[in-house]
């Protein structure tokens, strides 16, 4: 019989991790001294304590490894779990893929501009939801501000008189936006706390959720929108990504009576993986 500390310095496993496989019922010692309370294990012990060691190597947990060693977990079982933790890991190292390509891309803007990007792209999900909108058509971007407002106007004095609160900023739906740059058809939306009645010139639908949104934050007037839309084109086709949706413009923070230079726009792109 070994000692704990001898059997630690033979399998290269600190004591402390030993008490704690002890604890877990993973590997318990062959021996306990009923008076000392000192912990005996045996030479043959190595073999489950290197395949707990190379299963913790391969990314799995304790307890899944508890599982695994289980005698009565089945063949099938255990390569179950093995193809689950084969699935997990490769799709981590996608992921890792992607963000050495995303690092890349960053190095290169830093080095060719000399300085930090002005402007962060970050994919995100968009969930359902229920907004008031008024539809129309736009010439082209540079002219679509009065059109605009006078949608928000009646969207805003819509929802005043059914006495509805919007539960988040207004935003803007640009559609067939890769197929045109004029005559656009756009919508005014406010989203809303639930689904209310409609009139003729105000409806009422559930925007769709969308799993992968990239969104840049543009700070300052809406002329330089055109900037914040470029570095968004840009990141999506570095990074292998291609438009699915009709792009949203969200107005963080708007007044019309402050200075331009304080408003906050997010721009929101649906995208898919190339």
């Amino acid at each position: 019989m070994l000692k704990i500390s001898d059997f630690a310095q033979l399998s290269r496993v600190s004591s402390k991790a030993l008490r704690l496989y002890d604890r877990m019922d993973l590997l318990k010692p062959a021996q306990v001294d009923a008076a000392t309370g000192y912990r005996y294990y045996s030479a043959s012990q190595l073999p489950r304590l290197n395949r707990i060691l190379v299963l913790k190597e391969l990314g799995f947990s304790l307890d899944q490894i508890t599982q695994l060693l289980d005698e009565h977990l089945t063949l099938e079982q255990m390569q179950a779990m093995l193809r689950l933790k084969q699935a997990e890991l490769s799709q981590r190292i996608q992921q890792d893929h992607l963000r050495l390509i995303q690092i890349q891309h960053r190095l290169y803007e830093i080095e060719q501009e000399k300085a930090m990007p002005t402007y962060d792209v970050i994919l995100k999900s968009a969930s359902a939801q229920w907004v008031a909108a008024t539809l129309s058509i736009i010439p082209n971007y540079e002219e679509c501000g009065p059109i605009f407002e006078q949608m928000f106007t009646q969207v805003y004095d819509y929802l005043k008189q059914q006495n509805v609160v919007p539960v988040s900023p207004g935003l803007s739906i640009y559609h067939d936006t890769k197929l045109r740059d004029h005559d656009i058809p756009v919508e005014a939306a406010i989203p809303l706390p639930d689904r209310i009645p409609a009139n003729e010139q105000v409806h009422i639908y559930q925007l769709p959720a969308v799993e992968s949104m990239a969104c840049v934050v543009h700070q300052g007037s809406f002329a330089g929108l055109g900037q914040a839309y470029q570095a968004l084109m840009t990141w999506i086709e570095q990074n292998g990504y291609s438009i699915s949706g009709s792009t949203r413009e969200v107005y963080l923070h708007y007044d019309p009576a402050e200075d331009p230079n304080h408003f906050v726009t997010e721009v929101q792109v649906p995208v898919d993986k190339n």
